[in-house]
């Protein structure tokens, strides 16, 4: 859960804050008008990352029948929103419906999962909050400053601000600790051993006290 919270979150919201460009960029200026329901979508995506995370974890302990009226009661929320929203929003109104589906399943799978086990749904959500923030930022200010004064299109524009998030998420990801050992020790033993010289690669870039563990070594 600490995983999904530090990566899903902070990419989300990149992506939410350049969703024009990266939608006309994809699809081409037809869609661009689509903007405002896929930044909803995106920036809450993290919910559908932890409720596929709570209900495999129900899945693995045995607890397989709550997950069907887990995703009926979901499903009825995001109808109903459909419904109702969708002749004043349109297709925002769907994208709500999506974004309250993803919040109605994670809230109700996290209820079922509290009463056998604890379930830290929460951990690592301030950090994860301070990446999103901080990376986020960055990439609305470079993409309006392209779009505005140098002019260029959505396709010029996106390889950059590609390049901007990969520059500026390692840097607060170390600068501020987001990531320990113990999370690549998890990731290794999930990932099969021909990822682990990428794996350890990451880690070297990512975790500032390992780096200066090693050059205090040196």
């Amino acid at each position: 859960m600490r995983l999904v919270n530090l990566t899903v979150l902070p990419t989300g919201t990149a992506l939410a804050v350049i969703a024009p460009t990266a939608l006309e960029a994809v699809y081409g200026p037809s869609l661009a008008a689509g903007a405002v329901p896929f930044a909803i979508l995106a920036v809450t995506i993290i919910f559908s990352a932890q409720s596929l995370l709570l209900n495999t974890t129900l899945q693995a302990i045995g607890k397989t029948k709550p997950i069907l009226g887990i995703s009926f009661a979901a499903t009825i929320i995001d109808l109903a929103a459909v419904g109702l929203g969708a002749r004043p929003l349109g297709t925002t109104a769907g994208a709500i419906g999506r974004a309250l589906l993803a919040i109605g399943m994670m809230t109700l799978a996290w209820w079922t999962l509290r009463r056998v086990l604890h379930v830290p749904i929460t951990r690592g959500l301030s950090k994860a909050l301070l990446v999103a923030i901080l990376t986020a930022t960055p990439l609305a200010i470079v993409d309006y400053g392209l779009a505005t004064n140098l002019h260029l299109t959505p396709l010029v524009r996106l390889p950059a601000l590609l390049a901007v998030f990969a520059i500026c998420f390692p840097i607060i990801a170390r600068q501020f600790s987001v990531f320990v050992e113990a999370d690549f020790k998890l990731l290794e033993n999930a990932l099969p051993q021909l990822l682990r010289p990428s794996l350890d690669a990451i880690e070297r870039v990512l975790i500032r006290e390992r780096a200066d563990l090693r050059r205090d070594m040196t």
